[in-house]
């Protein structure tokens, strides 16, 4: 959405100009941005606290039914999710691109979407099968996946670009502090019950959207509006072509090295601290929400810094890097540590990195999408970037950990050098300051 050049004096507008016409054109079409942000950032809170609160929810839960089975159940439930995820979320990004739905493109995959996560949750918090707990978080967390993706391509195609920054980095604030509720709600509820263990979260997440879904406006599309093609023209275009469009491939490289880095370490620190420092569950969630509490302020500062700085100075892939950098030094000192004080440094310096870079990274997705009108799909492609971290990493994990599930040097020292490989990806990507 741009503004035309103005042909009456041959000079090209300013960023003024292009900025003004952009918000006009969104608004004219999904509503004021104002609104739009508003409505965002409150189903955030319950999104995120769905999105990264189930898998310390899960470590619990299967904690409870038993401790020596709990990493290998945990590793095979979350890696064959999000192998699923693989396939699911572009699909669903594709139709939701798609989608003619009188209600709009977006809600009735953000609707279906946590409905089929929270059912599935609720059997999960009345099981004691592993195979069936495996199954049903396979469809629950993909599910919920699906509709925090389609929820998520809001802010891209609603918001302009002179302001997704400031909007990412409060978005990003609200996964920290979700990650701070997820993991205190399951450190208070494993004791009381596992069905609220589970469903909490998903009910939150979508009791948050119903804001969104009320007042936000997704138009109904028309089909000159929507990418065109049948179903096999679909699927023949679901991924970039990272030759064709080299930007995006090393950004989504990059974005899945740093991704691995934070499921290797965020999926399976409760599991540390069970197994490594002889924690019991339930002081292990709490132990999880005291250190998530601890690092809020300080991602408070570096989600609106980081935002602010990328929209004031326009700087992207410099954010990015040291945001991996500083992500691999967090996971080196976890490496070494092997007391609650050693970790708890490790976890601060993580608590810097990782929502710096996911407040610049969903910026720098924005800006290298190669097509608008598949910018559902797109987004979706990008969050496969993290979905697959979650599926090499738990798969490879319990091999890293050895026999005992002990060995977290090697595991966090691995995902260490992955981050710094997906920093020094970042000069390559060109067009982008």
């Amino acid at each position: 959405m741009s503004a035309p050049t103005d042909t009456t004096t041959g000079a090209e507008p300013d960023q003024t100009d292009l900025d003004a016409a952009e918000l006009e054109a969104i608004t004219r079409k999904f509503g004021n941005p104002r609104t739009t942000i508003w409505l965002v950032l409150v189903a955030a809170i319950g999104g995120y606290i769905m999105m990264m609160g189930m898998g310390t929810a899960l470590q619990l839960r299967l904690s409870v039914i038993n401790e020596e089975l709990a990493t290998l159940v945990f590793s095979r439930a979350t890696s064959l999710s999000a192998l699923l995820m693989l396939v699911v979320v572009p699909i669903v990004g594709a139709l939701s691109d798609r989608t003619l739905s009188r209600f709009g493109r977006r809600r009735p995959w953000i609707v279906g979407g946590y409905l089929v996560a929270l059912l599935s949750f609720f059997v999960i918090g009345n099981t004691t099968s592993s195979v069936v707990i495996i199954a049903a978080y396979i469809i629950g967390i993909a599910s919920a996946q699906a509709g925090f993706n389609a929820y998520s391509v809001i802010p891209v195609e609603g918001v302009p670009g002179n302001m997704r920054g400031r909007i990412m980095g409060v978005m990003g604030l609200c996964g920290a502090l979700a990650m701070s509720a997820g993991a205190y709600i399951a450190g208070a509820l494993v004791d009381i019950s596992t069905v609220l263990l589970m469903t909490v979260p998903p009910v939150l997440a979508i009791i948050c959207a119903l804001p969104l879904l009320v007042l936000y406006k997704d138009p109904r599309h028309d089909r000159e509006e929507i990418p065109q093609g049948g179903t096999l023209d679909m699927f023949a275009h679901m991924f970039v072509n990272p030759v064709k469009h080299p930007n995006f491939g090393l950004v989504w490289l990059s974005r899945f090295l740093a991704g691995a880095g934070m499921a290797a370490f965020l999926s399976f620190f409760v599991l540390y601290l069970i197994i490594r420092l002889h924690m019991t569950p339930s002081d292990a969630g709490a132990m999880a929400g005291r250190l998530s509490l601890m690092s809020a302020p300080v991602s408070i500062l570096v989600f609106t810094g980081s935002g602010w700085i990328s929209d004031k100075l326009g700087m992207l892939r410099p954010l990015v890097a040291l945001a991996a950098v500083i992500m691999s030094v967090g996971l080196v000192v976890a490496a070494t540590s092997t007391t609650i004080t050693g970790f708890t440094i490790a976890w601060m310096i993580f608590a810097i990195g990782q929502p710096m870079y996911l407040t610049v990274d969903l910026a720098l997705c924005a800006k290298v999408l190669p097509n608008e009108a598949d910018a559902g799909k797109d987004m979706a492609v990008f969050g496969l970037a993290l979905n697959l971290g979650n599926v090499l990493v738990p798969a490879i994990a319990p091999t890293l950990l050895g026999p005992a599930s002990d060995n977290y040097p090697l595991l966090w020292g691995v995902a260490a050098v992955l981050c710094v490989v997906g920093a020094l990806l970042m000069p390559l990507v060109r067009g982008v300051k």
